[in-house]
């Protein structure tokens, strides 16, 4: 049975270290690569979670020497690895979306319509930025193998989620802007813009009857 104590970021460090021994530095980098982006929280308290691996004897730790430096090198043990493997097994938890821009959507009316403006633009710009990083990210899978070649099938199932992703946060903060365009401000939308709440919210209501056709 996978350890109940430790967290995801516990697992996705097991991961990493199946593939390739790692400083706590290195792991950092490889977190940072696109991993961020898909589990924030991979970063917080990743140091707290290879003490943790260590404590559980999922992973083994040797010290190496640059000149007079020393650093920490972590690798995963048999044990770790059948850690991991027990961890497969289990459901994932449902997803989630940590996404402050749609926060602010949410509390729009305590502010004003430039404010929102602000918040689709930066929203879009922070989307751009993403969806370049994956797909600079897939052209170099595609032409080196990447840093886990072995794992290149997998890395591209998970690009194409990431792109796509992007894309939908791109063409959303286009037909957001687009809905916003006549309003005067965040307020008043409510009651005077009915048929143009309706008709936003139609997508929804079709979701919704083709899953429910008895009306139930």
């Amino acid at each position: 049975m996978p350890d109940r104590e430790l967290s995801t970021t516990g697992y996705l460090s097991l991961g990493l270290l199946a593939a390739h021994d790692w400083s706590a530095y290195q792991l950092a980098e490889q977190l940072g690569r696109g991993v961020a982006e898909l589990w924030p929280s991979a970063d917080r308290g990743r140091y707290a979670v290879l003490n943790r691996l260590a404590e559980l004897q999922y992973v083994d730790t040797r010290q190496e020497h640059t000149g007079k430096r020393a650093r920490t090198i972590y690798s995963i043990t048999p044990a770790g690895r059948e850690a991991l493997a027990a961890w497969l097994t289990t459901p994932p938890r449902p997803p989630s979306v940590e996404f402050e821009g749609m926060v602010r959507v949410l509390l729009a009316d305590q502010g004003s319509l430039d404010d929102l403006r602000m918040t689709l633009q930066r929203t879009r710009e922070s989307a751009l930025a993403n969806r370049e990083m994956f797909a600079r990210y897939a052209a170099y899978i595609s032409a080196t193998g990447g840093t886990f070649p072995e794992r290149r099938h997998l890395f591209a199932l998970a690009n194409t989620f990431m792109i796509g992703h992007y894309d939908h946060i791109l063409a959303w903060t286009d037909w957001a802007e687009q809905q916003i365009a006549g309003w005067p401000d965040t307020v008043t939308p409510a009651s005077a813009n009915g048929e143009q709440v309706r008709d936003m919210l139609a997508p929804g209501r079709d979701v919704w009857e083709q899953g429910h056709p008895d009306g139930a």
